[in-house]
Formats: C-alpha cells, structure tokens, sequence
C-alpha cells in the first residue's frame, strides 16, 4: 500500500553515461583517497561499482543516502585543505550530480546538493 506512491526512477546506464560516471568517480575517488577520506573514498567505489554493473537499485541506494548527500562526515561535505583540491572536487561532485539527474535520478535529494554557479 505505502510503496503505491514511491516515485520510481529510470536510471540509463547508455555507454557515455557510464564512461561519464566513470571518469568522475575515478577522479572524486582518487582525490578523497590521497587527502585521507578513506570512508568517503570507499562510498565512491561502490557507486562506481553498481554503475559498472549497471546495477540501478544499488545506483539510488548509494547516491540517494546520506554518506554521500548527508551531513557532516558525508562525500559531499568534506573539506580538503589545499584550496585548489577543494575546489576540483567541488567541480567534479558538481558534474556528478547534474550527470545523475541526466541520467534518469532526478530525485530532489540530489538536486538540492548542486552548487549553483
């Protein structure tokens, strides 16, 4: 009855969202890695991980949570010291979130997290 009004959401892994998603994961990964966010940087894998398995379900669980959308301590909310750092992955979180609402995730938690320029 409850899961009668649950939006659904038709997620397209076509191949250049999934070489997009790849690319930016990578490097969003890469840079949470080597500034010591290993929690974040692990979240990160996993959302690669269900893109590459064309996973959808696990696709929305992983971006529609909290360690990636939450509060303090999520992916979106880290802070990183050097400001040139910062401000890429700031840029990459940026063309994340806009390439997931692209691909069919137009869910209001994410929306809410792009920075408007």
């Amino acid at each position: 009855m409850f899961g009668l009004f649950k939006k659904t959401y038709n997620i397209d892994f076509k191949k250049e969202n999934i070489e997009g998603f790849t690319t930016l994961l990578t490097e969003i990964y890469e840079i949470l890695r080597d500034s010591a966010y290993t929690t974040q940087a692990h979240w990160v894998i996993q959302i690669l991980s269900a893109v590459q398995r064309e996973d959808k379900d696990m696709f929305k669980a992983k971006v529609v949570s909290a360690e990636l959308l939450g509060g303090a301590g999520s992916v979106v909310d880290v802070w990183i010291e050097d400001e040139e750092k910062m401000k890429r992955l700031d840029n990459l979180m940026n063309s994340f979130l806009e390439l997931t609402i692209k691909s069919g995730l137009n869910h209001r938690a994410v929306r809410s997290r792009i920075i408007k320029k």
